[in-house]
This record gives structure tokens, sequence and C-alpha cells, in this order.
């Protein structure tokens, strides 16, 4: 398995046109700036081939930018200056793409549009619950719905520019695997199944006495072959998620169950029943399947992952390169300064 790695993110696009869940809101920023005019509250902070962006759409796209992710009290306090880079940044890729889309004579499908709207609205429980939650963030429908079309319109662009990018080879993939082994390791785990007899937080000792001998009892009849583990789990653990299937857990590495569970069943031999083990839950009867040893993944049940990792990075940089061959041929004028914008919006 692939552990969290710096570069393992979601395709550039979907930077430039990233979604506030539970519906795409980012690019609200963006569709107002087609209409945009000179005003003399709303002033112009850079000009991108002609087309105005102002202080109002900064502000929106600040706002959309401190809305994802994981965001510090001073981060938030301090957002008008902390994310104007940011924002400035997206609104001119906004600009890039659509004059883009506009020389290329792009459009979006309708019908992939209408199927974007309705998988937004499959998010809420209900039709009404999807409204109101436009409402509670003052958007209407057609806004919604403008922004969707910018995201798949930018998206267009970029995907028709990385057509031609080919694939990760079989040689890449195996290189990252075997450069990057830490990413693969795999830990000791074991597979098992339990009974579990639950206990009451009040039960007494008399009670608990008696759920430990019936446990116990049933222990011994899986023991003698009276009876097998998986038959006996169906007809008396308490655990509804696994009693079907037998009281089976599947696998699992060491820090996923409780610490007595856990060392009952890692500590007992594959084709073996641990003594019963008392937990915050109750009694339990473990039974321990199969033992696999720390080692490491191999690249057979890791290649597709791999694969799909690097094709995304190398979308990713080709995407920037991309971006990189817009910004050079475009006309971009800085009319407001950073320097001038924390004087009006920085702290007093």
């Amino acid at each position: 398995m692939i552990r969290p790695y710096p570069v393992f993110i979601l395709l550039v696009m979907t930077a430039f046109v990233a979604l506030l869940t539970p519906f795409p809101d980012a690019a609200r920023a963006a569709t107002v700036q087609q209409t945009a005019k000179e005003a003399p509250d709303d002033p112009v902070i850079v000009r991108v081939q002609g087309q105005p962006i102002t202080e109002k759409q900064v502000l929106d796209a600040i706002g959309q930018i401190a809305q994802s992710g994981q965001r510090t009290a001073e981060q938030l306090q301090k957002k008008d200056v902390a994310f104007f880079k940011d924002a400035v940044e997206n609104l001119i890729r906004f600009a890039l793409l659509r004059k883009e889309a506009q020389e290329k004579q792009m459009t979006v499908d309708k019908a992939k549009l209408d199927q974007a709207v309705q998988e937004i609205v499959r998010r809420f429980p209900s039709e009404a619950e999807f409204r109101k939650a436009l409402a509670a963030q003052g958007v209407s429908e057609a806004d919604m719905r403008k922004s969707l079309e910018d995201n798949l319109l930018f998206n267009q662009v970029l995907e028709v520019a990385l057509k031609d990018l080919a694939g990760p080879s079989d040689e890449q993939v195996k290189k990252f695997y075997d450069d990057n082994p830490q990413y693969f390791a795999a830990p000791e785990q074991v597979h098992a199944a339990h009974i579990l007899l639950k206990l009451a937080k009040d039960s007494t000792p008399d009670q608990k006495a008696e759920a430990r001998k019936k446990l116990e009892g049933i222990r011994a009849d899986i023991e003698s072959g009276k009876i097998q583990f998986a038959e006996a789990a169906t007809k008396n653990s308490d655990d509804q998620g696994t009693a079907k299937s037998g009281g089976d857990l599947g696998f699992f590495p060491r820090g996923q169950m409780v610490k007595p569970f856990e060392e009952a069943a890692f500590s007992a031999k594959a084709g073996t029943l641990t003594p019963v083990v008392e937990t915050q839950f109750g009694f339990h009867l473990i039974q321990v399947i199969e033992s696999k040893p720390a080692g490491k993944v191999p690249l057979e049940e890791s290649k597709d992952k791999i694969r799909a990792f690097l094709d995304r990075k190398s979308k990713q940089e080709a995407a920037g390169q991309y971006m990189e061959g817009l910004r050079k041929k475009a006309t971009i004028e800085t009319v407001m300064t950073e320097e001038e914008w924390v004087k009006r919006h920085g702290p007093r």
C-alpha cells in the first residue's frame, strides 16, 4: 500500500478549478470576471489580455481559498493578506484558460453540464436540502451552474492540451517501487475471527463470571470438535457485524484493536484459539487463522496505484508547463502591487 506522499495529490487542473464541498463555488470569482467592469469603488488589481481582475473578485477568491482545507486561526485572521498572491494567481489562470477556450472555440456540452449538476444535487439528502445549502452560501442555482460550466471548460482546455501525454512505462513503475521502499512497507498482520459476549457497564461479578464460563464452554466445544468456530460465532457472538460471517475480522495490523485483544491475537499461533480475553466490550474468544510477518507489499499488488500516481504527477507537471506557456505569450499588467494591497487590507 502506498503511504501518504507529498506529491500524491489530485491532478493540477483541479487546483485551478477547486470545488468547495459539498458543491463547487471556487470558480464563482472567475465567473464574475467575464463581465467585470472598472468602477471607482472596485479598483483593478491586474489586467490579463486587457481583461480586468478587480478588488472584489480577488476578495471573493480569497474567501474561497480560506474556506478550503485546514486553515490556522492566524491565517484566517489575516486571510485578505495571507491568500492575496494565491487568489490573484488563480484568477490569472482562470483568465488565461478562458481566453484559450475562446480562441479554440471550445464550449461545454449541455448534457455533460446537466450531468455534473445532477451529481452535485445527489450529494444531498433531498433537492430541498440542496437548495437550502445554496441559499446558505448566497449562491443562486444559475451561479452554481455557471461555476460548474467554467470548471468543465477549464478542464476541457487542459485535457486537450495533455491528450498526447504518454502514460508511465512498466520500467518507470518498477523504478518508483525500487526507489521508494518506505511507501510499500507491510506491517505484521494477523487474520482472526472472534466470538464476543457483551457485558453491560453495570454487570455484577456474578454476571461476569457467568459470561466467562459460557465462553469457556464454547471454547471447549470447539477444541473437542463438537462445533466449528464459525458456526459457534454465528450462533453466539454479540458482534452483529461479524457474527454472520463466522466472526471473521479479516487481516489487521497492530494498533487497530484494543490492547488486550491485540496482545492475545498477536501472541497466538496460526490455527489456534486464544484464552478468553476481557476488554471494555466484554469477553472474546479469538481464533487466529493466519499470520503475516512484516515485509514489503509485492510490486504486482502495488503497480496499479503507482501507475496512477505517476500518471497524475506527469499530468501535473505538464499542466504547469502548459500554463507557463500561456503566461509567456499573454499580456499581464499589474495595476495594484502587493505592497499597495497590504496597505489597503493589512492590519491597521
